[in-house]
């Protein structure tokens, strides 16, 4: 049967109430296409005329009828068929050979730079180059529908060093990284999956440092420390990565922190790159390390480092230089990582002034450690929030510090920090909780139950006599302040029997009740269901979501973290 002579018997318009609204949506048109058999032929343009002509009299018809006698379901099905028909008819007549070799391009450029993910861009760019020789012409004369490596085939990655040669001299954006785990495979089930070796990861770099002055990102995820080493001591000798403008470097095996033994005392024995690195912007570094002293100051704006021992951490003074030298700075997460601790008070460290950075987290280091991180800088601007595995001790003098030193934050996230049941502690979190009055998304796990007690006390009783009222009642009227009153949101999981359930209902006995709750279905368990069914009483909306997603009031509040710079951008989320 002929594609276009049957409107197809899995689409919804049939039994649809508004089939009106409904013919023109692309779903359709893209399930449809996915049981239609490749073209064995060229289209007879005569047939495709006489078809346009039949429905376009038949759709006149149908448009009159509904003139005549008024709404009626069965005409709107039936017209919404034809006009769904005729669509499909113009689109595989359109032809799109005969466009100017410019407009083709485009029209690629937005297949390829508009798939979801790795896996589809690649079998975009490759289908370009399999429908006929036009095509394929104008696609490999496009270097930039090249430039965008992911090596994940197999070594020796002939199609991704296939890319790379059709890139010719545009500038690369590259991955390398190890076979990943099939999604939904446990990470401590077994899979045999092959780690690349000394003699692969040369092979990669044979194709890559003849174009160092090429390269614009770069992300390496390797698990072999003697890998790592060869990759790092191969680019830094490269020479100059002169537009390279992000740079990720990810070791994943063991031991958990770079080891001192490979350490220089203030960092590693290796450069990242003996030669500068002007537009260097985004640098992370996870469980490796580099020579601290020989990296040229340039105005970073993301910094990630994690995993580092204390011998392979920048100095102090090291540190403090190059944060001055980013007045940029966006993100800042330090994991396992940060400015080596000195003997020196924390009162005489100058802190540098970053009045960009929005974005802070910290994780994984003792308390004395985080106090001393953020002596070296001032942060007022920050948006973003995360505090991740800060346990073994008690954090309360994290929680004093930190006390109105981010009265912007929207976003918070914490994750199994540990806090000692004191009414030291208690005056402490409701203070830092108060001076934090934008807060609207707390996303959390592991967290004690009394942290979350915090957010249901009046803060009144945690006052010095001679302290005012942070949200003064208008008209002199007595009213109950409310702690972070614009918490709107919660994100959990693994948490105690019962904490959410405490907060939601105790947020709306206080007149500031929440609107959404969000938990992921992968920690569904019978409580948690049942849990969730209770804080619906109390709450406006409640979720249960696959995965770890991003939820909404995420998305708006980084939108906001870069409009506040003046970058008119729309937030885009994206798959690791």
């Amino acid at each position: 049967m002929n594609p276009i002579g049957q409107h197809p018997a899995f689409n919804h318009l049939n039994g649809s109430p508004a089939p009106l609204r409904q013919w023109d949506d692309d779903t359709l048109i893209r399930a449809y296409l996915k049981t239609c058999a490749e073209p064995q032929s060229e289209p007879d343009p005569g047939l495709f005329q006489a078809r346009l002509t039949m429905f376009n009299m038949r759709i006149d018809e149908l448009r009159d009828l509904l003139k005549k006698h008024g709404r009626s379901i069965d005409v709107e099905r039936d017209l919404a068929a034809m006009l769904y028909k005729r669509k499909l008819l113009l689109w595989m007549s359109f032809p799109i050979r005969d466009l100017p070799t410019e407009i083709l391009t485009t029209i690629f450029r937005y297949v390829v730079w508009s798939s979801s993910g790795a896996d589809q861009a690649t079998q975009h760019r490759l289908w370009l180059t399999w429908v006929c020789r036009r095509f394929r012409e104008v696609a490999l004369g496009d270097q930039t529908l090249w430039n965008s490596v992911w090596f994940r085939d197999s070594p020796p990655w002939r199609r991704s060093l296939a890319f790379i040669e059709r890139a010719g001299t545009a500038p690369l954006d590259i991955r390398i990284n190890e076979k990943e785990r099939p999604e939904g495979v446990p990470e401590n089930a077994r899979t045999n999956l092959p780690i690349i070796t000394v003699p692969q990861i040369n092979l990669i770099l044979d194709a890559l440092i003849p174009r160092i002055r090429q390269l614009r990102i770069l992300v390496v995820v390797l698990e072999d420390m003697d890998v790592i080493e060869t990759f790092m001591r191969r680019f830094s000798d490269a020479g100059p990565p002169e537009i390279l403008e992000r740079f990720e470097m990810h070791r994943t095996g063991t031991p958990y922190l770079w080891p001192p033994e490979k350490s220089a005392g203030s960092g590693g024995y290796l450069p990242l790159n003996r030669h500068p690195a002007p537009k260097l912007r985004w640098l992370s570094l996870n469980g490796l390390t580099i020579d601290w002293n020989t990296l040229p100051p340039t105005n970073l704006r993301t910094i990630d480092l994690r995993r580092m021992c204390f011998q392979a951490c920048p100095t102090s003074e090291r540190w403090s230089q190059m944060l001055s030298a980013s007045p940029d700075l966006f993100k800042l997460s330090l994991d396992a990582a940060g400015p080596q601790w000195t003997p020196r008070r924390l009162g005489s460290i100058r802190p540098v002034s970053l009045p960009h950075l929005r974005d802070l987290i910290i994780g994984d280091m003792s308390c004395l450690f985080a106090l001393h991180i953020l002596a070296h800088m001032e942060a007022p601007r920050v948006m973003s929030l995360a505090l991740m595995t800060l346990t073994g001790q008690d954090y309360g003098p994290l929680m004093e510090i930190m006390t109105g030193r981010f009265p912007e934050v929207r976003l918070l996230q914490i994750q199994g920090m540990e806090l000692n049941k004191t009414d030291v502690n208690m005056m402490r979190t409701v203070k830092w909780f108060e001076s934090m009055p934008r807060l609207k998304l707390f996303k959390f796990s592991q967290t004690k139950s009394y942290l979350l007690e915090a957010l249901l006390a009046d803060p009144r009783q945690y006052r010095a006599p001679d302290e005012m009222d942070v949200q003064p009642a208008e008209g002199g009227q007595e009213v109950r302040p409310v702690v972070c009153p614009e918490l709107s949101a919660v994100y959990f999981h693994t948490q105690g029997d019962g904490d959410v359930l405490m907060l939601a209902k105790g947020r709306k006995e206080i007149g500031a009740p929440l609107k959404k709750v969000y938990m992921p279905s992968t920690y569904q368990t019978p409580a948690t269901t049942q849990e969730m069914s209770m804080i619906r009483e109390f709450v406006e909306q409640c979720f249960i979501t696959p995965h770890m997603v991003v939820t909404e009031e995420e998305d708006v509040i980084h939108e906001e973290m870069a409009n506040s710079l003046g970058l008119a951008v729309k937030w885009r989320r994206y798959k690791r």
